[in-house]
């Protein structure tokens, strides 16, 4: 008896997975998309690309390489020091915020030289001021290109 019952169950799964010779083959479907569609063709303009400025080289200062247009950072330094964003571009200008290290901010113009410093027109969390990008073999910011 319980042969026979072994057997009835085999022959209803196997009927159950046969198909008519008449049948069509099962289709594919797509469950996930993994390439886009392209709604709309890009087409660049001038305006997508940064503006190119004339890098300054100011005496007796370290290299400069901030970039207009782009965003820097204050870098990490050893001591931990804040930068200062002051009201002018030199240092006989009062301080007028500080910025803390790998804050990051948007350079709006520079850079101008002003005894041992390259400062430039920073815009940091709204408040506008200058900083110095280095200085005693030392740099206080430097690019940041996230892309």
């Amino acid at each position: 008896m319980r042969k026979i019952l072994i057997l009835l169950l085999a022959a209803v799964v196997l009927g159950a997975c046969a198909r008519p010779p008449d049948a069509a083959p099962p289709t594919a479907t797509t469950l996930l998309r993994l390439t886009p569609r392209r709604a709309a063709t890009f087409a660049p303009t001038a305006a997508a690309y940064p503006t190119l400025t004339p890098h300054v080289f100011c005496a007796g200062t370290m290299e400069s390489f901030l970039i207009v247009g782009e965003r820097g950072r204050v870098t990490l330094t050893e001591d931990g020091k804040w930068l200062n964003l002051r009201a002018g571009p030199g240092a006989a200008y009062d301080v007028i915020g500080r910025l803390a290290p790998l804050a990051s901010f948007m350079v709006l113009d520079g850079a101008r030289c002003d005894g041992a410093y390259t400062w430039y027109q920073v815009d940091y969390r709204g408040a506008v001021g200058w900083i110095a990008e280095g200085g005693d073999g030392q740099y206080f910011a430097e690019p940041w290109l996230t892309g």
